[in-house]
């Protein structure tokens, strides 16, 4: 079975329109930041690429169109690129000029070539510029954190391919011609348009999923090889496995030990009120002062979403109420500072190794509930956890 051109064209269309509109609006909704919104950009010039191209078919604007639509397509990948630094972390400044100077040397290449014979004027450059992006794309896919998440291995494979198939398509271009036999039976428009729905679709999907890895505390997991987030507060199972080691070592000598647990009420509620920058902006100030107000030798890290614990060495239960409640002063002028103007219920749980023993699970639990009466309970701001009796 043949496809013909237009079959494929209003395939294309079809597919990569609907994963395109579905990402942009998805990112509306969510009310995303970061790298979110440069791929949302990536898909919304996609979408309007084909705009273009329709609207040169149509005989309107003689090159214009075609230099718009070169234009915009050099911008897909491009936002592609910027969006993965942003999810690295890395600064955007310089590949944003790279970004900008390449795609006005595609609308430049069409107005001094004109659109030509079938709408190829400008192609080469274009194309040239396309496999440097996606190729940019693709490395940059290859650093951590996102080398670290499985899910952006099959991006990093699609934006490869896509890079060598467009390196390809150019070397038959300029080899064979567009009206070649080697380069209208495999690099012309049908095997293109599959390639543009086989890349929108998997882009769509594995970016969904890459944006999800980044909600809420989990935007702070830059993760290194010590699994310690960018901002030094270490993951959960790091945390977990490290005061496990504390609390082992203390019980030879029967030390004191406390674990405190910070709990923030209502970033799920602020999240979807006020858009996640925002609650962002409060978690980070929490993140920040649990960590600047702890002892210098405490280990801090996460515990869930909307969590940290601190374990640290406590000789007496008062000693460890007042590391408590140091904290918990700590967060609150943080809060209070914060840009946001928001200021949710902060609840500080405190379990000592007196009353739970040594065992980092039994304090863990009575440190959480401690801090969820605390963080429920007007008026309450620390509060001292112990072994439920029936456990």
């Amino acid at each position: 079975m043949s496809l013909d051109l237009f079959t494929v064209t209003v395939m294309t269309a079809l597919v990569a329109g609907v994963a395109s509109v579905t990402f942009i609006l998805e990112t509306v909704f969510r009310r995303d930041s970061g790298p979110g919104r440069l791929w949302a950009v990536a898909f919304f010039c996609g979408v309007t690429t084909t705009l273009a191209y329709m609207a040169w078919s149509a005989g309107v604007g003689g090159a214009i169109p075609i230099a718009v639509g070169n234009t915009l397509f050099i911008l897909v990948p491009g936002f592609m690129w910027l969006g993965n630094r942003r999810y690295n972390d890395r600064s955007i400044r310089t590949a944003v000029i790279c970004v900008g100077a390449l795609a006005a040397v595609a609308f430049v290449a069409v107005l001094v070539e004109g659109p030509g014979p079938g709408g190829w004027g400008g192609w080469g450059v274009m194309a040239a510029g396309l496999v440097a992006l996606f190729l940019a794309a693709a490395i940059e896919t290859l650093r951590p954190p996102l080398r670290n998440l499985r899910s952006a291995w099959t991006l990093s494979a699609v934006l490869i391919a896509a890079s060598l198939f467009y390196g390809a398509r150019l070397v038959a271009f300029l080899a064979d011609g567009p009206d070649g036999g080697v380069f209208v039976t495999w690099f012309g428009p049908v095997p293109a348009n599959l390639c543009t729905v086989i890349l929108t679709v998997v882009a769509a999907i594995v970016m969904s999923v890459l944006r999800s890895h980044r909600s809420g505390q989990r935007r702070f997991e830059w993760l290194t090889q010590g699994g310690v987030a960018a901002d030094g507060v270490m993951l959960a199972r790091t945390f977990a496995g490290a005061s496990a080691d504390i609390l082992e070592r203390s019980s030879w000598r029967a030390d004191g030990v406390s674990l405190i647990v910070i709990r923030v009420e209502g970033l799920d509620e602020i999240r979807r009120a006020f858009g996640t920058e925002i609650a962002d902006d409060i978690s980070r100030a929490c993140r920040g002062a649990v960590r600047r107000y702890a002892p210098a030798s405490a280990i801090v890290g996460e515990d869930a979403e909307d969590r940290l614990a601190v374990c640290t060495s406590a000789t007496t239960i008062a000693d460890a109420r007042r590391l408590g409640a140091t904290i918990y002063r700590g967060c609150t002028d943080e809060l209070s500072e914060a840009d946001s103007g928001l200021f949710p219920f902060v609840g500080v749980g405190v379990a000592v190794t007196a009353d739970t023993g040594y065992d980092f699970t039994a304090m863990l639990s009575a440190a959480r509930e401690a801090a969820r009466r605390a963080a429920e309970t007007p008026g309450s701001s620390v509060l001292l956890g112990a072994v439920d009796p029936r456990a």
